[in-house]
């Protein structure tokens, strides 16, 4: 190896180290709760977890962005909404802005012959943008059909 290899590989080695447990800065999320909540409803559609984190979160970021919760638990959070909010329409059917700090948008969604209404409350994300806080999923839950006896 020569020298000016050697460097370059110490260098590569260096910042591979020096980026270890470190997150990359987080990219602004978008501008508007709305925008927030339809690219999140469009990432569950696709079942893109990952892409579902970037825009779940607190305002301290995103979830993939604090790694809050961990991956594992984030990942089984994440499946239960993606699977309970996929749909075949939605549409945006009221705007709260009671709290402007985190406001209420509420999405019909359909699926099916099932049509159900969840509240996505929003935060303004420390990297700019907006990102989804908290889901009302208890309306998304599926009820039981009446019982055979």
């Amino acid at each position: 190896m020569t020298i000016a290899h050697r460097t370059i590989a110490a260098a590569a080695l260096g910042l591979l180290l020096g980026c270890g447990g470190q997150h990359v800065a987080a990219a602004p999320s978008p501008s508007t709760p709305e925008a927030t909540i339809e690219l999140f409803l469009d990432a569950a559609n696709a079942g893109d977890l990952d892409r579902m984190a970037t825009l779940w979160g607190t305002a301290e970021g995103s979830s993939a962005a604090t790694d809050k919760p961990p991956l594992a638990e984030r990942n089984q959070r994440l499946t239960i909404m993606q699977r309970l909010l996929r749909s075949d329409a939605r549409r945006l059917v009221s705007a709260e802005n009671t709290v402007p700090s985190a406001p209420v948008r509420s999405y019909e969604i359909t699926q099916g012959t099932r049509r159900f209404v969840v509240p996505f409350t929003c935060v303004p994300s420390r990297f700019g943008g907006w990102l989804v806080q908290e889901i009302g999923l208890d309306a998304a839950m599926p009820t039981a059909g009446p019982r055979n006896r």
